[in-house]
C-alpha cells in the first residue's frame, strides 16, 4: 500500500475539492447606512495583511488571530472562524501550488491542488503531515542531537499518556515539543533558497510556518 502523498516530503498533498462551490465574501464591504461621507473605508477587512497583502490575513504571521493547536484536526478550530475561512483562497492570486517549510522541523509540505489552495487545505496539510510517524532514518539523524531527542521523547510521552489509544510511539508533531500552536506564515527568501534540496524544483508560493506554545 502506497503511503499518502503528504507522508513523503517531496510528493504533493492533494487538497480536497470544495464541492460546495461557495466562497464566502470575507472582505466585501458592509452595506452603507446614512450619509456616505461618514462611511469609513478602513473598517473593511483586508484580504491580506499589511506585510503580506496577497496572503489571506488569517494565515499571515503579522495579522492572524487564529487559535489552532496542530495536534487536532482543523475541524476543531473555532466554528465561526473555521466556517468563514475554510474555502477562502490562501492567496489572492488563487495559487494551486503551495509549499510549507519551517525552521522548527526538517520536512517540506507540498500542496498541489486542481483548484485554488484554500485555508482549509493549508491547515489540513500541516495537521496530517505532522501526524505521520517518525521513520527509522529520521530517528537515526535525531539520535545525534541530544536536546532534540529529549524534546521529542518528552512530547511523545505526554501525547500517549493523554491518549492511551494512540499506539504510535513517535510522531512528527512530537518534534515541536510544546510549541504546537499555529503562529502564522512568513516569507523568507534566504531560508527558502538554503532549504531547497539541490536539484529540486522551487515553488513561488513557499511559506515558512512558525509555532508557539499554548
Amino acid at each position: 500500500m502506497n503511503p499518502p502523498a503528504w507522508a513523503n516530503p517531496w510528493q504533493s498533498y492533494y487538497a480536497p475539492n470544495p464541492a460546495a462551490g461557495y466562497m464566502p465574501p470575507p472582505h466585501s464591504a458592509p452595506p452603507m447606512y446614512g450619509d456616505p461621507r461618514f462611511y469609513r473605508q478602513d473598517v473593511v477587512p483586508r484580504y491580506g495583511s499589511k506585510k503580506y497583502p496577497k496572503l489571506y490575513h488569517i494565515l499571515a504571521s503579522d495579522s492572524t488571530r487564529l487559535v489552532y493547536d496542530l495536534r487536532k484536526p482543523p475541524q476543531e478550530i473555532n466554528g465561526t472562524t473555521y466556517l468563514s475561512s475554510r474555502y477562502v483562497s490562501a492567496t489572492e492570486t488563487g495559487a494551486k501550488q503551495f509549499r510549507i517549510i519551517s525552521k522548527a522541523f526538517p520536512w517540506t509540505i507540498d500542496i498541489d491542488s486542481p483548484v485554488a489552495v484554500t485555508c482549509e487545505a493549508v491547515w489540513e496539510a500541516l495537521h496530517y503531515a505532522l501526524q505521520e510517524p517518525i521513520v527509522d532514518s529520521e530517528w537515526g539523524l535525531i539520535l545525534s542531537i541530544k536536546k532534540q531527542r529529549e524534546v521529542i521523547e518528552k512530547a511523545a510521552k505526554k501525547r500517549m499518556d493523554a491518549n492511551r489509544a494512540d499506539e504510535v510511539k513517535l510522531r512528527r508533531i512530537d518534534y515541536l515539543g510544546e510549541a504546537t500552536m499555529f503562529r502564522g506564515l512568513d516569507k523568507d527568501d534566504d531560508f527558502d533558497k538554503a532549504r531547497l534540496l539541490p536539484g529540486a524544483k522551487g515553488c513561488t508560493e513557499t511559506w515558512v510556518v512558525s509555532f508557539s506554545t499554548p
